[in-house]
């Protein structure tokens, strides 16, 4: 499956569970075999997932795809509310509901350098990216870096290193470099590197004003909560950075992201 090939398709799909199992202490990934999503998926774009079992009136809930393996999905969540609980109690071989893929993806810069930024379960999507950028260009420099706030948030940081130089930060300074990991992309000098960033909206904001003034191109992937994924329940918005005069005051996260530049949301 070639991640380049342009393409606005979207499915319905009943996704097969292959895995289901812990990552860290509090994370676990989900491997569903779904082959037209997989075959369409772009990097950053994301699915909803039916939790529910039975009569259980839940919404579906996002997810963006972590890794496309074959015909096959992986998503990164945590147990966090009624339907993590029940994503948990998948079993394999048991089918799941899919809606997907949706959104807009990353795109890559031209640039020999890139630095990809995630906190905690924000390292999802970049998986997918760092494979995406040696596609383009398999001679690339990829630096990931990632916080958490002691080593047990740190999360699949193995699979990184087949692709270039990883660092890790924690706030508590049990992994890493002690500290926010805007402390160690502020330590980065290189003039002619873009970053792309996911995790925490606070450390996002951080990494975007670093990016801004190093004069780095910066793309950040928003996180909402969301109904349909689609645009129709505007439960996604967010307010656009500038004057808006001539374009629309809100962004909705599921249909204009989830992916953005950085200037497009923050001055």
């Amino acid at each position: 499956m070639s991640k380049t090939q342009s393409t606005v398709s979207q499915f319905i799909e009943d996704g097969i569970v292959e895995f289901n199992e812990p990552v860290n202490y509090d994370t676990l990934e989900l491997i569903l075999k779904s082959p037209k999503i997989a075959a369409a998926t772009k990097p950053g774009q994301f699915v909803m997932l039916a939790c529910q079992r039975g009569n259980n009136a839940l919404l579906r809930r996002p997810f963006s795809v972590h890794t496309v393996i074959g015909d096959s999905i992986s998503l990164l969540y945590k147990v966090i509310g009624t339907g993590t609980e029940m994503m948990e109690n998948f079993s394999i071989g048991e089918k799941v509901s899919l809606l997907g893929p949706l959104g807009k993806g990353y795109s890559v810069a031209k640039t020999k350098h890139h630095c990809l930024v995630g906190g905690g379960i924000g390292m999802a999507p970049l998986m997918i990216l760092a494979e995406l950028i040696l596609e383009h260009d398999p001679d690339a420099k990829i630096t990931t870096l990632q916080g958490g706030q002691s080593s047990r948030n740190i999360l699949v940081m193995d699979k990184f290193k087949a692709f270039g130089d990883v660092m890790v930060s924690t706030d508590d300074g049990t992994e890493g470099y002690h500290g926010y990991v805007t402390g160690l992309l502020s330590q980065m000098n290189d003039d002619d590197m873009a970053v792309y960033t996911c995790g925490p909206t606070a450390m996002m904001k951080g990494v975007a004003a670093i990016a801004k003034d190093k004069k780095w191109a910066c793309q950040i992937t928003m996180e909402a909560p969301m109904a349909c994924g689609m645009g129709a329940c505007l439960g996604c918005s967010f307010l656009r950075a500038g004057d808006h005069e001539g374009v629309e005051k809100y962004v909705h996260v599921c249909k204009d992201g989830p992916v953005f530049k950085a200037e497009e949301i923050w001055d």
